[in-house]
């Protein structure tokens, strides 16, 4: 069973990849108990500094995120993470991110779709806004130029035939 705490951490995401967060893990995002978010989550908890104050959503631009409970960090006294603690929770975020848009998308290579088709289609189905289609067009052709650098085709080889 997972058991979650009232305490969230509150982390500025691209705006896509918070609405992703928001559509897979609720809000506040609930994580899966044994995951890696979790796991970087739980090791850059700390007790709240002498003289800080907990940090509040007021504009609503950052992504709420559930601590998780443990018995060796209780939520309620480890509930604060530093701004690289942060960081290294918005990189294994971004990593399952590129993870999902890879593995649902790079199958369809092939296919006679045209690559914005499929993009905005997938962002579509993972409740991404029409507005940051380009941006995670923009990620998916970095992923795939990265491999093609090093010798890793990973595009088609092929012609669409009309």
């Amino acid at each position: 069973m997972l058991i979650m705490s009232k305490f969230v951490i509150y982390i500025q995401l691209e705006k896509y990849l918070s609405q992703w967060v928001k559509k897979h893990f609720g809000e506040p995002a609930v994580f899966p108990m044994q995951s890696n978010e979790n796991a970087v989550i739980r090791t850059f908890l700390t007790r709240m500094p002498a003289g800080a104050v907990p940090e509040l959503n007021l504009e609503g631009k950052l992504t709420a995120i559930s601590i998780p409970e443990s018995k060796a960090k209780p939520a309620s006294i480890f509930n604060y993470m530093g701004p690289k603690g942060k960081r290294a929770v918005k990189e294994a975020i971004s990593d399952l991110f590129k993870r999902s848009l890879w593995t649902d998308l790079s199958p369809l290579e092939n296919s006679s779709v045209g690559l914005n088709s499929r993009i905005a289609a997938w962002c579509e189905m993972h409740g991404i806004e029409l507005d940051s289609v380009e941006s995670v067009r923009q990620m998916y052709y970095r992923i795939r130029d990265a491999y093609n650098e090093k010798g890793v085709n990973l595009r088609s080889t092929t012609r669409k035939k009309d």
